[in-house]
């Protein structure tokens, strides 16, 4: 009896134990939410287009980001996304500045200024770089529900602004049309 009970426990551990298992992204499959194929479309589309324009037509200034704005029904991490078109136009050298740390920076050379840091380490005062152009961009979607599928289009529009002009001077807006069953639907 106790040897027929150690093997159900062994067997009931070897078959509830689940594994991991991790796929290349470009393999990945689409999902009935938001996931990793919209992200690498948006990606590539929206990195490779702006790379274009700033090389082409802007050919100098520094870039920002603003947030991305999600207003779709759906939790979608624009981080994530702004992150990765920001590591693929890096690449592709163009320029970005980040404002959000000025103060920190301004700290820090003010301290380099009271002697108590090395000449050699102390940070240089009026280095620092404006952005010229800000981008800027929004996630929206539009759903319908019929003969028992969700039907979602969802569309990613980014924006590059002059701040000196306020004219959006690029955009560029990838699109998704998204079919899924519902489970359910019509009882």
């Amino acid at each position: 009896m106790r040897i027929l009970f150690l093997s159900f426990l062994i067997s009931f551990l070897f078959v509830s134990c689940s594994t991991v298992s991790y796929q290349k992204t470009d393999q990945a499959k689409a999902t009935k939410q938001w996931g990793v194929v919209e992200v690498k479309e948006t990606v590539r589309n929206m990195s490779h287009s702006l790379s274009t324009y700033y090389k082409k037509d802007l050919k100098v200034g520094y870039l920002e980001w603003k947030s991305l704005q999600n207003s779709t029904s759906e939790h979608i991490d624009t981080k994530l996304i702004t992150n990765e078109i920001l590591n693929q136009l890096t690449k592709d050298k163009v320029p970005f500045v980040d404002t959000s740390i000025r103060e920190e920076a301004a700290t820090e050379m003010a301290f380099g200024k009271t002697g108590m840091v090395s000449a050699d380490s102390r940070l240089a005062v009026g280095k620092f770089k404006s952005p010229s152009h800000r981008i800027k961009g929004e996630i929206n979607e539009v759903v319908n529900y019929e003969a028992g599928s969700r039907i979602q289009y969802i569309t990613v529009t980014l924006f590059l602004v002059s701040l000196e002009t306020n004219q959006i001077v690029w955009s560029e807006q990838t699109n998704f049309l998204k079919t899924s069953r519902v489970e359910g639907y019509g009882l």
